[in-house]
């Protein structure tokens, strides 16, 4: 006998049921537009549903806007994290660094060969992280401020002004190895 009320008294089991039936569709749109790749959003909406799964028991009404809502920001959090660490294994196959943290001389052609970018790569990776992320999402994987911010979760204000302080940094350490920095 299938219940059809709305709200108390669904199972777990019936609550995921019509949460994935309710909420599926848009939770993949949530992650197809965050990660514009079809596999990958679906990993992320299985990703979804199986940490609802998991916290089954704190959902009350399985159609209540809080819900929809939770699994919106929950999608898209996830999604946003999957955009993020692809992100940072492409920097990592760009720069490798052995543990003393210098770069690996194999890297250096993949980037370009050139001494200046291995320095100025040496140099960024020296930044503090909180500039060292905002320089290479920006000056490796070509992401403007507003985009940096979407993925490490921080006010595009807060972002802009790491990135201005990061250059700066950098500007000053480079004139200190008589290199000139202009972006």
């Amino acid at each position: 006998m299938a219940r059809h009320r709305r709200g108390k008294g669904f199972s777990d089991e019936e609550k995921i049921q019509h949460i994935y039936q309710q909420f599926a569709t848009l939770a993949y749109y949530i992650a197809i537009d965050v990660l514009q790749d079809k596999e990958d959003a679906e990993d992320a909406v299985q990703e979804t549903f199986i940490r609802i799964m998991k916290n089954i028991t704190r959902i009350a009404h399985p159609f209540s806007l809080e819900t929809k809502n939770f699994v919106a920001i929950l999608c898209k959090n996830i999604s946003l994290d999957m955009l993020k660490r692809r992100k940072y294994k492409k920097v990592e196959e760009i720069f490798s660094y052995t543990p003393d943290g210098s770069l690996e001389p194999d890297s250096y052609d993949l980037v370009s060969g050139n001494e200046t970018i291995r320095v100025i790569a040496d140099e960024i990776h020296k930044l503090p992280d909180r500039y060292k992320d905002c320089m290479y999402m920006e000056l490796v994987l070509e992401f403007d401020y507003r985009e940096i911010a979407a993925i490490l979760e921080h006010k595009p204000e807060t972002v802009r002004k790491r990135l201005q302080r990061g250059k700066k940094v950098l500007r000053k350490k480079l004139e200190e190895k008589g290199i000139s920095y202009e972006k």
